[in-house]
């Protein structure tokens, strides 16, 4: 497979080039995801719709501890020896699908175990089948990336992404049940993996060199671990509540997670469009001056965020879905405060990526796990969907503090400004009179003054500033 080239003369205008292709496939993926999930929980009800994340969520974690984390390793690989991009291709699909014959049936016995219906496990048994379906396609972004084709990554998002929503709505207007969301999944799962096999076919040349099974099963090993020990605390809330408190705690607080997790696209694309724009000017600063500045536009723009969120959740979530989800929008309203520490985190891990402490985050994201599962455990048996929203608020915020700790410890500095703080203080008081404010008025006339003040607060401590400086080389090389 042959690398696109870049040219010396043209590197930021590529660089940014890519960074904006390879966020927006990842925009397309969420975007398309949450829509399609805003249908199935309005069609099937909380209760049918908590099995079907119950799936999902089972379903992708399977998908990390079958191989999802090579798609590292072969970026790695293929950028070294280009000639090995075919089979290097075949034997990671290979190993993902004998992983998944492994680990499938081993998690289809334990919803029998655990008493799930006999439908329930045929419509599992099912959705599982994608992760046969998820080989070539991990495996063919890990190729893509290494050779810099992220425009190829936009044609496997979008071909999933157009197949789930098409077959998804069509299925779902005409026969809302819950095989009906499982076909469309494994529909789009099929599809995307066919044109995955086809791009790769077509680009990856007749080079013949190996990569030997031992190599491959070694990577599967390592690059397996620190994916999985990061995201199982993002996948084990829905799956211990669905066990402990039913399928329909699971269905209510599935939407506001995803809410959640939909925002991270704000940070993504910041630091993919941004930070190359800010690192070429890493020399005209200290690395002080540089972590400050990412706390306080990624502190900023979550602010902001959660303080839409809690304010007009109601009143969108009864538009949107109706009253049945009510407690949907009790959950949101405060499971989206997570959203503050997950943006400043993601800002922090970027940081201490650059510095080459990356290997710390094996330590905090373990520390983080332990804590978010043993918390869950203890406090949904109690309180339910609600105690998962804490417990994911706790979560993050235990994260930024090993974050805050260990750049602390390492570089000397305090990476959040102190202005953050009094903005948080701000935000958390024009919050509880904008509550009690809308016992009495529209949720809607309340949200609006609210923002207005929030931005001027915003604007008079140089936060807004702060945005403006940082987007407007992006904006202008555009």
């Amino acid at each position: 497979m042959q690398a696109v080239p870049i040219l010396k003369t043209n590197t930021h205008t590529w660089l940014l080039s890519r960074a904006g292709q390879a966020m927006f496939s990842q925009v397309l993926r969420r975007a398309a995801r949450f829509v399609f999930l805003l249908l199935a929980a309005k069609k099937l009800g909380p209760e049918v719709f908590g099995s079907y994340v119950l799936f999902l969520a089972i379903m992708e974690t399977l998908s990390l501890m079958t191989g999802e984390g090579l798609t590292d390793f072969v970026a790695r690989e293929v950028a070294k020896n280009a000639s090995a991009t075919q089979s290097l291709f075949n034997r990671v699909v290979a190993i993902r699908w004998l992983l998944t014959g492994i680990f499938s049936p081993v998690a289809v016995v334990t919803l029998y175990l655990l008493h799930y219906p006999p439908q329930l496990l045929w419509c599992a048994t099912l959705m599982l089948t994608i992760l046969f379906s998820r080989g070539p396609f991990a495996a063919a972004q890990g190729l893509f990336r290494s050779a810099n084709r992220m425009g190829l990554l936009l044609w496997l998002e979008g071909t999933q992404a157009g197949v789930l929503l098409a077959f998804g709505t069509y299925g779902l207007l005409h026969a809302p049940t819950l095989r009906t969301v499982v076909l469309a999944e494994s529909g789009a799962a099929l599809a995307v993996a066919v044109v995955a096999t086809l791009l790769v076919k077509a680009t990856a040349g007749n080079g013949s060199a190996r990569i030997a099974w031992r190599t491959l099963w070694k990577a599967a090993a390592i690059f397996n671990v620190f994916p999985l020990i990061t995201n199982i605390y993002d996948r084990v809330d829905v799956v211990l509540l669905s066990v402990i408190a039913g399928t329909a705690a699971a269905g209510f607080y599935a939407l506001p997670y995803r809410v959640l997790t939909t925002l991270q696209i704000i940070p993504f694309g910041l630091m993919a469009v941004v930070l190359p724009v800010l690192a070429a000017q890493m020399h005209l600063s200290t690395d002080k001056q540089f972590c400050l500045r990412m706390a306080t536009i990624l502190g900023a723009l979550s602010m902001c965020a959660a303080l839409v969120v809690s304010l007009l959740a109601k009143p969108l979530v009864q538009i949107i879905l109706g009253g049945i989800y009510i407690d949907s929008a009790k959950i949101l309203q405060v499971v989206i405060w997570a959203a503050i520490p997950m943006f400043i985190n993601y800002g922090l891990n970027t940081f201490l990526l650059a510095r080459d402490s990356e290997r710390v985050f094996l330590i905090t994201n373990s520390v983080c796990a332990i804590a978010n599962i043993a918390l869950n455990l203890v406090l949904i048996p109690r309180y339910g969907y609600f105690a998962a929203a804490a417990v994911t608020i706790a979560t993050e915020l235990l994260l930024l503090v090993q974050n805050l700790t260990i750049i602390w410890k390492r570089f000397a500095f305090l990476a959040v400004p102190q202005r953050l703080w009094i903005t948080t203080g701000v935000l958390l008081f024009l919050v509880a009179v904008a509550q009690v404010a809308g016992r009495h008025v529209s949720p809607l006339l309340v949200a609006a003054p609210a923002c207005l003040v929030f931005a001027l607060v915003l604007y008079l401590d140089g936060s807004l500033r702060e945005i403006r400086e940082s987007m407007g080389p992006v904006l202008r090389s555009a």
